[in-house]
């Protein structure tokens, strides 16, 4: 029986069923098999399995500041003022900008002078540049020239300038959005003239971002430099105060002077009312004394 039956013809219905899923647990099959060949495939033989890939890390910007104050002799100080500056100014492979100098010999007749000096730096001539205005010029001793304070600060710009970029990125699709309505045939006459406004303030504003962008650009790209000459007390000679002391004379006179001018001044309205009370007050005193004087005289006479 179990042979008749299973020798006996399937229905015509049935085999139509059957085939469809046949063919669809054979293409699964085939899927499966296919998936896991492609990922043996993809991964080698004893390759670890790779983590999540980290975020990429933005370069942190940095801008330096380095702070020198070297000391000199007093009768140096000029000439080593000269010599930083001119290199600056002077030598092109340096590629320095020199933002401000001052020379203070006329303000110090004490013999004591001092010079200031800031300049800009590429990073790969700040050393060079360092190493110059720190050595003795030619004729002078080693000993003459002290580094007596040398200071690196480093400011982080990275977000400055990261959030500089996105302020940038979003005024310039905001023009180009502004850009495309102007651009439609169907805009009406006032309203490209707003636009126009608009882009007009938008345009201001994005050349105003990039002008700022390229300066922290450029404080990130080079080293300001911040340098300090002066003619310590013990060099200048052992007179130096008493020079500086005298020379300073006729101001601090002056100066004394002014203030108590101007106290004689202030003070001047108020002397009335100072000599009345003091005139009050002498009355009173002398009113005083007259009753105590009344008030002994019977008591005198009253004694045998």
């Amino acid at each position: 029986m179990n042979r008749r039956a299973a020798l006996r013809p399937v229905p015509a219905g049935l085999r139509r069923r059957r085939l469809p899923l046949a063919a669809l647990g054979l293409a699964a099959l085939l899927g499966i098999g296919g998936c896991r060949d492609a990922r043996r495939s993809d991964t080698p033989a004893g390759a670890p399995v790779s983590a999540t890939s980290p975020a990429p890390r933005t370069a942190v910007k940095l801008a330096y500041t380095h702070e020198l104050t070297i000391d000199l002799p007093a009768d140096r100080v000029g000439a080593h003022f000269a010599a930083a500056r001119d290199r600056c100014v002077t030598d092109t492979v340096l590629d320095c900008t020199l933002i401000s100098a001052s020379f203070g010999e006329s303000s110090r007749p004490s013999g004591r002078p001092s010079a200031k000096l800031d300049i800009r730096l590429p990073h790969s001539a700040v050393a060079a540049y360092l190493a110059f205005v720190t050595a003795p010029l030619p004729g002078e001793q080693a000993s003459d020239v002290i580094l007596q304070r040398q200071a690196t600060r480093a400011d982080d710009l990275t977000p400055t300038i990261e959030d500089g970029v996105r302020r940038l990125a979003q005024r310039k699709a905001y023009r180009e959005r502004l850009d495309a309505l102007a651009a439609k045939p169907d805009t009406r006459v006032e309203d490209l003239i707003r636009i126009a406004q608009e882009i007009a303030q938008v345009q201001a504003q994005i050349e105003e971002d990039e002008a700022k962008q390229r300066g922290l650009e450029r404080r990130v790209e080079t080293e300001l430099i911040a340098l300090s000459f002066q003619a310590d007390q013990a060099r200048a000679g052992p007179l130096a105060p008493l020079q500086e002391a005298w020379a300073r004379a006729g101001t601090i006179f002056g100066a004394s002077a002014g203030a108590a001018l101007l106290f004689a001044i202030w003070s001047l309205p108020w002397l009335p009312l100072v000599a009345l009370a003091v005139l009050l007050l002498r009355g009173l005193w002398r009113l005083r004394r007259r009753r105590r004087g009344g008030l002994r005289r019977p008591l005198s006479e009253e004694r045998p």
